[in-house]
């Protein structure tokens, strides 16, 4: 069967449901921002399934455990090893991705990337109360959605330094209390949603425990990585509902309990994946109403 669009709306919301692991978020939010801070916004313009690379993957360690192959933990799953050295990093899905990348599901992240260009997805991360954008031991990490038609360059590319306008239905995440060490900061929960059009049907993957990382480059872009688990059973439901071509069902059935390594159920059996999304990001304002 052959499919011409899919809808994939990936929505990223923190839980804490099963004990993992809490980023630097303890600070009081109290006593962040002083007299003269400031609120800096970056718009998402790439974005990207993580990948795993001989073990080595950038994400979170989202259930606070290293587990290792055949282990008690992460349903005998082994965690994967930051590119800084940071262990118990979950992201399951990586391994999935070269089996997927055999069907249809190919074109997922271009069909991703070409909405964010269009404007239909505006994905904001924002650093409010910042007092020092590279060391500030209180900020607040938010990530929220703009609207409307971006300008980009002749590269196709977003232009740094324009004004967006703030999308008031997108219900977005604010994380209070994170420390930013050498311009980057981490915090958890978040959510977001991702409406993009690949294939022929219209998948929602609600990802849960979510977490969110930025680090700000020299010229005043960023990147960094959001991800957290997504509920198998929703997957499959959604996908047999939407009548996804077979192969690809076939695939997600077969293969995501298999490699799945998050929130075991009374049987043992992990009942969700991990996946973590990189992204690339340009400085941009946000017009604020009350401005």
């Amino acid at each position: 069967m052959r499919f011409s669009w899919l809808v994939l709306c990936v929505a990223v919301v923190g839980c804490s449901a099963d004990g993992g692991e809490e980023t630097d978020t303890a600070v009081s939010a109290a006593s962040c921002g002083g007299s003269d801070a400031v609120r800096m916004h970056w718009v998402i313009d790439s974005l990207y399934f993580a990948r795993v690379e001989d073990g080595i993957s950038d994400g979170f360690d989202l259930d606070g455990v290293a587990s290792s192959a055949g282990g008690a933990d992460g349903c005998g799953r082994a965690d994967f090893t930051g590119p800084g050295g940071r262990t118990g990093i979950d992201n399951a899905f990586g391994e999935v991705i070269p089996a997927l990348e055999n069907t249809e599901f190919v074109a997922a992240e271009a069909l991703i990337n070409d909405t964010i260009r269009t404007g239909e997805l505006m994905l904001v991360v924002s650093m409010d109360q910042v007092d020092d954008p590279s060391d500030d031991s209180c900020v607040e990490l938010s990530l929220g959605r703009a609207t409307g038609d971006p300008m980009l360059g002749t590269d196709g590319s977003f232009l740094a330094g324009q004004t967006l306008m703030p999308d008031p239905s997108f219900d977005g995440a604010v994380i209070p209390g994170v420390v930013l060490e050498a311009g980057t900061a981490e915090g958890r929960p978040v959510s977001a949603t991702i409406p993009v059009q690949v294939l022929d049907a219209a998948l929602e993957f609600e990802v849960l425990d979510g977490a969110l990382r930025i680090d700000q480059a020299e010229d005043g872009s960023a990147s960094g990585v959001f991800g957290g688990g997504i509920d198998i059973a929703t997957i499959l439901a959604v996908a047999t509902e939407q009548a996804v071509a077979d192969e690809v069902g076939q695939i997600l059935e077969t293969v995501l309990y298999l490699v799945a390594d998050l929130a075991p159920g009374v049987d043992g059996t992990c009942e969700q994946i991990s996946v973590t999304f990189e992204y690339s990001a340009t400085s941009v304002y946000l017009f604020e109403p009350d401005e």
